[in-house]
Order: C-alpha cells, then structure tokens, then sequence
C-alpha cells in the first residue's frame, strides 16, 4: 500500500529529510529509491496540510514562498520554520533544481520531553505563538552549527540503522535549542502579509469551536455578521486555503492523533473529533493519507509492539 506524503510521525520520535537538486526528498541517512524528475510525481509534497508533529525547515538554498496559518514568508538561506503540530502550511517553490533544504519533524511526545528539561525552549515556543511567529533567521555560524549537528545525527543513522538512541535525541536537542536561542539568529524581515485583527479572531474561534459538529461555513460567516459569500473570499484570500479544507485538515491531524492513543474506537473518534458520520470521516483520511483510520491503528500498534 502506498504511504501518503503527509502521514505524521507514527512511531518514530523524530525523522530528518534532505532535499536537493539531485537526490530531491529522503530520508538523509538513506540513497533514495529513484530521482523524481516529473513535478506531478514531487507535487504531492508542496500542497497545503497539516499533521501532528512539529516540523523544522531549514532553507538552504532556491526560491521559497512559505505559507504557514495565514502569514506568506519570502525565505532565503538560513531561515528556520517553525511549524508547530496541526498548523495548516504549504511551501511554494518557483524552481526545484535550486531548491534545497532540510525538514526535521519531532513528534509530540518527543517535543514534549525537550520542552520538560528546558523552561527557555518551552517559553521561546510560547513566544513564538503569541506573536504568531514562524520564521527566524540565523547567524551564519549558528546556520553552520546547526548543519553539522545534522549531519551528525545523519552520519549515526547511517551507522545504527533506524535505531534512535539517547544520543540522536540529545543532538536533536541541542539542534532544536539552538534554533529557538534569542542570540542565534533573529525574526526574518521578509514577511509579506501580516494578519489583522478579525482574521486572528477567526482562527481562534475555530480552534475553539473545531471538534464542533456545527461548525460550518454559515454558522462562522454568521458569528462574525458576515455573508458567507463574503467570508469565503476573504478566508481563501487570507489564509491560501478554502475554509472547509482548512477545518479538514485540522479535524483530520487530531483524529491521527486520538487514533494513536488508541483510547477510542474509529468511529468514536470521527464523533469526537467533528464529522458527522463515520462513512465521510473514513472517505476523508483515506483520500487525504492513502490510508484507513482503521489501517494507521493497525499500522501504529504494530511498530509500537
């Protein structure tokens, strides 16, 4: 069965991707399987989604617009994206023979751990949100710094397998407080668009209000005294994504996680998490992951045993 491009980190605490002109996207301790030369084979990877793990990009190099809830960034090299775990994002990219970079994503558990033995790294975070902040530039020796900790972290993969050893952890740790250190680097100056006050009340009111059944385009357009008509051009202009897909994709990200804590049975879950019957959530997350709630459960117990 193919395994979709956005599926989240299942059992794995963390993962780290490389992409360049000639090896294009995997996992960097591995050769990849073949070169992807057509886009409609890579295109699955630049669309708007959304997963449950947090997601380190560092830019190496190309042209990149970075769409990340609502706010468009123009990167340029030594730029770190911060994507926290279910933010809607989507990186556009004008040409894939220069673009390069590297993806780092950590699971929940795993970000969980960081932040308990570090109060800077939880309270940077927590800085980052407030200001709705995804972007930071680093200096060229930490930009330096933080490429030879992954290459690091590459080169005992490469050794030991997909063994994930206390010793992968704690590079990824120093990596990880490196980025989100004041002193190493500083906010990008290449936002483009910055959010006014009725957008960032919309998207608390749906984070608020996401596993609300009734929580639909009339219902917010209505909340906001708003036409729906209205409302819809202005959220796909803002956020770069239509409204319902955007509620999708966030509904989808927490279904994977409550499937993983494996509490709850599927359809449960799709209740819970705000669809309206079980048949459309599983239409949904196959489409969406090329893969059944039912068979990511299965997935995710096996490697967990």
């Amino acid at each position: 069965m193919k395994e979709s491009t956005f599926m989240p980190v299942i059992n794995k605490n963390f993962e780290v991707f490389y992409w360049s002109k000639k090896y294009r996207s995997h996992y960097w301790s591995r050769q990849p399987d073949k070169s992807l030369e057509n886009y409609s084979e890579i295109e699955p990877l630049f669309r708007t989604h959304s997963h449950d793990a947090m997601e380190i990009l560092v830019f190496l190099g190309g042209e990149c617009e970075f769409f990340c809830e609502g706010k468009t960034y123009s990167l340029t090299k030594g730029d770190v994206v911060i994507i926290p775990p279910y933010a809607v994002h989507q990186a556009k990219v004008t040409d894939f023979n220069t673009y390069e970079r590297i993806v780092s994503t950590i699971s929940k558990s795993l970000l969980a751990e960081f932040l308990s033995i570090s109060p800077s790294m939880n309270e940077s975070l927590i800085y980052h949100k407030t200001q709705g902040s995804y972007v930071v530039h680093l200096h060229a020796k930490n930009l330096k710094e933080i490429l030879s900790l992954f290459q690091e972290i590459s080169d005992r993969k490469k050794e030991n397998g997909d063994h994930h050893s206390f010793a992968l952890h704690y590079l990824l740790f120093q990596g990880l407080q490196m980025i989100l250190h004041p002193a190493s680097g500083e906010p990008t100056n290449h936002l483009r668009n910055e959010h006014d006050q009725r957008l960032n009340a919309i998207i608390d009111y749906i984070k608020t209000h996401l596993t609300d059944p009734d929580m639909n385009l009339d219902n917010v357009s209505s909340h906001f005294h708003l036409s729906k008509y209205y409302f819809s051009h202005y959220f796909k202009t803002h956020m770069k994504v239509p409204f319902y897909r955007y509620v999708l994709l966030k509904r989808l990200a927490t279904a994977v996680t409550l499937i993983k804590k494996n509490e709850l049975s599927i359809e449960e879950i799709a209740i819970q998490c705000g669809f309206q019957d079980y048949s459309s959530f599983y239409r949904l997350f196959k489409k969406e992951y090329n893969l059944s709630p039912k068979n990511l459960q299965k997935e995710f117990r096996g490697r967990r045993n």
